[in-house]
């Protein structure tokens, strides 16, 4: 990288000006360090390909939030349109839509040097609507906007998903949630909610005869308490529970596991959506763990919400929440296992000892409710849509 970075500091030394140099010293450098010729030819593919009529773009720049990308073609699909999804290449390699399969969906791949030159491409006077599955770029300096990095945000056909609405101000948003073109994951003051859960074909399997947990996302204290799953751990052993399985799906350190908790736990690290999607097919129940002690995890009722819901509604996984986070989701005694003070450790005894018969009536009702939210976001996705114009506005940035 040291010798990269050289090469392209001589070969851009001639250019006399500072800024028109130092903005070709990072286009040069994002190019090269960012290149994937699959990306490359995608791209080319992307530009030059017929859209037809009723076709949506999804569009998803960052390598996160590709939970989302499959419920949304399935909500388009259902709509009578016809979806191309547009997507960096690092999402791309782990295969969000590895269980998606319908003529009716089209997916590209692109390298981060086209977002500040996306305004420009003819292809986008196509589409009847775009759909940002990010407001913003995680991967550039400040997380700037996605509208502005792209020169897109003055397109009338355009929605934009939010999953933080304190962002909302920042990224300067506020016309965007005043014309209903603002979308965000859960029921808040601010946007039109919808939640995108499908995942493709996937089996919605019966309880195991031994039961198994899975939790998934990132070993974050800011997204999810591990230690209350070590600390019910302990309980349960002490208490002579040991027929049971946990399976810690995502990227981080759990910390120091003492050896005797060990056996319990299948510790993946981060997987790619086939990996994931078959993981969680094996599991039985799904623990959020959001921990009503930490402040952090009050913007997952507040201002956003956990990814974990998307899991728990389209694979119908009985979640074991806190009661405090459970009526945002929906989440009651008939659909979830609830705790309090009792603590986690309860929620999951009182799993470990539930009937085959117990767990596939509770499943049922979490089915009713994932049926329930897609008619919801079915509505209101058709209500976002119909508000845009069907003049796609101005292709220059703004």
């Amino acid at each position: 990288m040291h010798i990269l970075i050289s090469l392209i500091r001589f070969l851009t030394m001639w250019i006399p000006f500072r800024s028109p140099r130092k903005k070709l010293r990072t286009f040069l450098m994002d190019y090269v360090s960012d290149y994937d010729k699959e990306a490359r030819r995608s791209e080319k593919a992307w530009r030059r390909h017929e859209v037809a009529e009723r076709t949506v773009l999804v569009f998803e720049p960052n390598d996160c939030h590709g939970e989302v990308i499959s419920g949304f073609c399935a909500l388009l699909l259902s709509m009578g349109y016809r979806v191309d999804v547009l997507m960096h290449h690092s999402l791309g390699s782990q295969f969000p839509l590895c269980r998606t399969e319908n003529e009716g969906i089209r997916a590209f791949t692109i390298m981060k040097t086209l977002w500040p030159r996306l305004y420009r491409e003819e292809v986008l006077n196509r589409y009847e609507a775009i759909i940002f599955t990010s407001s913003l770029f995680y991967t550039k300096p400040g997380m700037p906007s996605a509208l502005d990095v792209t020169g897109l945000r003055n397109r009338r056909n355009l929605l934009i998903v939010e999953h933080e609405l304190n962002d909302i101000e920042r990224l300067k948003e506020e016309m965007f949630e005043q014309e209903g073109r603002l979308l965000t994951l859960g029921t808040f003051h601010k946007g039109i909610m919808v939640n995108p859960h499908s995942f493709g074909q996937i089996s919605i399997t019966i309880r195991n005869p031994k039961p198994e947990f899975i939790t998934v996302g990132a070993l974050s204290a800011e997204r999810k308490n591990h230690s209350l799953l070590l600390e019910a751990l302990t309980d349960l052993y002490n208490a002579g529970f040991k027929d049971f399985s946990v399976t810690i799906v995502g990227e981080g350190e759990t910390g120091e596991i003492p050896e005797h908790l060990r056996p319990f736990l299948n510790i993946t690290g981060k997987l790619d959506f086939p990996s994931m999607f078959a993981a969680m097919e094996r599991a039985d129940y799904f623990l959020p763990l959001l921990d009503p002690a930490n402040p952090a995890h009050e913007r997952y009722i507040s201002t956003g919400v956990t990814g974990s819901a998307q899991l728990i509604y389209g694979f119908a996984k009985i979640p074991l929440i806190h009661e405090k986070f459970a009526s945002f989701y929906r989440f009651d005694a008939q659909n979830a296992l609830l705790y309090d003070k009792e603590g986690l450790s309860n929620a999951m005894c009182r799993a470990i000892k539930q009937t085959s018969a117990e767990y596939a009536a509770m499943q049922q009702n979490l089915l009713n409710l994932g049926r329930q939210m897609d008619e919801q976001s079915r509505a209101n996705l058709k209500r976002a849509l119909d508000g845009c114009l069907t003049s796609h506005g101005p292709t220059s940035k703004s």
